[in-house]
């Protein structure tokens, strides 16, 4: 079976984190739902006016449609609507407890790592317990970096007056997707990868300190792992290169009803597709400090074509152990504000299309998988010194691959 290639422009992880929900009640919460930029930041905070306004327009175009961000960012998604039909899909979930304060009736709101955090601060907790955030240097391993305080005040219609009601979940979602990407952009000085693996995200006030008079909410920027949960990232975002680095042999998750992926999970569980290989360009067109210009997408596919199929077929084992799969070899490319950003890595992955998204895997494909519940079966083989490439069927949008057959796009 002859492989297929496909191209899957700068992969992406925004996504929602769910929290445990043994947390302290009186402890803000953590939400991290993707986003849509405001037309106006907080007070305070203003975007970098170094950036061209084209950048910004590239930026705001990639965040809202770049299909991998979208889900990456596990239940909060571009817009109103979108984070409106994510929790619809099931996909935001119960807030996490962040910054726990133990505060009495009638008493002022108490001082802790949380309130007291200003911008490029980092924060940690113990995975899973993120009751009692404390603050770290950011060249410690850590799971939030603020990028600014978010001033409740400029909600309109008094939402945040001394005696209203606790918005909630869903609220404190589109707040953060009104406010914090656009807070990101300008705490990165307009160097953010909207396709990486950094997440903009809204710690707020759990109900019970919001009733005693907690207001206070921080945007800032976390990676996500396994099920959504918060990776320790060691350095400032600034600093790091944000493309995508999952590493072989991981399984992303999927959306049962738009097919699309999401974020890390238990290669047991259902997923979009596996990956193969980690490729750093950065030998081939600059590294991210050598100012080199972006290299564009067809250059990177020239670059990847080769690269790809030779790091699937020894994932596998074999060509032949690749080929029983029927799986495509496909795989990430950097889009040029990424690039700008300093994200220089691309994934290798396999997959398959399906109803405009991926099918639906289950298992690691080196040892029992099921494509959309049913065992593949490979095509027969063909004759001596012939090819039979079974054609793929493309959902609408995607662009074919010049060099091979294609797969989708994400």
């Amino acid at each position: 079976m002859a492989h297929r290639a496909g191209m899957m422009e700068g992969m992406s992880s925004d996504d929602e984190v769910t929290m445990p929900d043994e947390q302290p009640a009186d402890a803000p919460s953590a939400d991290t739902n993707s986003t849509t930029t405001p037309d106006t930041a907080a007070p305070g905070v203003v975007p970098s006016d170094d950036a061209p306004a084209g950048r910004a327009s590239r930026w705001r175009s990639a965040l809202v449609t770049h299909p991998l961000r979208v889900i990456l960012v596990a239940g909060v998604v571009g817009s109103v609507a979108l984070a409106t039909t994510a929790y619809a899909s099931g996909f935001i979930e119960g807030s996490g407890r962040v910054g726990g304060t133990k505060i009495g009736v009638g008493e002022r709101v108490a001082q802790d790592a949380f309130t007291q955090s200003t911008a490029g601060d980092c924060l940690q907790w113990e995975q899973g317990k993120p009751g009692a955030p404390t603050k770290v240097e950011c060249s410690e391993p850590h799971r939030f970096e603020v990028a600014a305080a978010v001033d409740g005040r400029i909600v309109p219609g008094g939402e945040f007056a001394p005696d209203a009601k606790w918005p909630g979940p869903e609220r404190f979602s589109v707040i953060r997707s009104e406010q914090c990407p656009v807070l990101v952009a300008g705490y990165l000085d307009g160097r953010f990868d909207p396709q990486g693996r950094f997440v903009p995200s809204l710690i707020y006030p759990s109900e019970a300190q919001w009733k005693r008079g907690q207001r206070d909410m921080r945007c800032g920027l976390i990676e996500q792992g396994v099920g959504g949960t918060e990776m320790e990232v060691v350095g400032r975002v600034a600093e790091l290169d944000q493309s995508q680095q999952w590493q072989p042999g991981t399984c992303i998750g999927i959306d049962p009803v738009t097919h699309q992926p999401t974020f890390p999970v238990n290669c047991a569980e259902p997923h979009a597709f596996q990956t193969t290989g980690l490729i750093d360009m950065s030998a081939r067109f600059g590294a991210r400090t050598s100012g080199k210009p972006w290299p564009g997408i067809e250059e990177q596919n020239k670059f990847l074509t080769p690269i790809c199929p030779v790091q699937a077929h020894r994932f596998m084992g074999g060509k032949n152990k690749f080929d029983k799969t029927t799986l495509n070899i496909q795989w990430s490319t950097v889009s040029e504000i990424g690039w700008l950003a300093g994200s220089r890595k691309a994934v290798c992955y396999m997959g398959l299309p399906f109803k405009g998204g991926f099918a639906t895997l289950v298992g690691d494909a080196r040892a029992q998988l099921l494509i959309n519940g049913k065992i593949p079966t490979p095509p027969p083989a063909a004759p001596p010194g012939r090819a039979l490439p079974t054609p793929v069927p493309m959902p609408p949008g995607i662009a074919p691959n010049p060099a091979e057959v294609p797969a989708p796009a994400g």
